[in-house]
């Protein structure tokens, strides 16, 4: 709502919801009117790779999302709590990004992850560039999931992820992949892989 009007949006999640208030309101001030910006809102579809849906099959929706930082992956799987209320949510997670490799934010990638319901986690891309002491430490990051309850994974390539995660989902599942990358195909892996069930 802004100065007394009320706005609607096709996307989930108080990001999209800030997001799309800083919008009305630099909107307003260059003196757009109300129905333009929610004319404006209702055609807006999202971007790629922020909750896009890659597929679903078999009851189990397959996501791309190229949140890389603690506070991206938080605020994606809370709006994937509102948009699919109910379903078990994977997350999928490649430290891939300058910083998800090292670990500066080991604790806050933990806290993040542990929104969703079962967690795996890849090897950490280009390890061999880092130390051992500045690098992500991905059996801490499964330990300190599992104590907050928390199914997760350490597996090392895609083919180890989509076997384990296209066995294990389940009908309603959610898969959410996040990578700043490629991340070896996977989407479609995991989708050829449940469609084979």
């Amino acid at each position: 709502m802004l100065e007394g009007e009320q706005y609607t949006i096709p996307l989930t999640g108080e990001l999209n919801v800030r997001n799309a208030l800083a919008v009305a309101a630099c909107c307003l001030h260059c003196g757009l009117t109300y129905p333009q910006i929610q004319s404006a809102f209702d055609t807006f579809k999202g971007i790629r790779r922020r909750m896009e849906v890659r597929g679903e099959v078999k009851g189990v929706t397959v996501v791309d999302d190229f949140g890389h930082h603690p506070t991206a992956i938080r605020e994606t799987l809370r709006a994937l709590r509102v948009r699919f209320p109910g379903r078990r949510i994977w997350s999928v997670f490649e430290p891939r990004s300058n910083t998800t490799r090292r670990n500066v934010f080991q604790n806050e990638l933990a806290e993040s992850l542990a929104l969703a319901d079962a967690v795996v986690v890849s090897e950490v891309a280009r390890s061999e560039a880092l130390t051992p002491a500045e690098r992500l430490d991905p059996v801490k990051l499964m330990n300190d999931l599992h104590t907050v309850g928390r199914l997760a994974y350490y597996l090392p390539n895609v083919e180890s992820i989509v076997d384990q995660v296209g066995g294990k989902a389940a009908e309603g599942d959610v898969i959410c992949v996040f990578s700043n990358g490629g991340f070896g195909g996977i989407h479609e892996k995991l989708l050829k892989r449940l469609d084979s069930r």
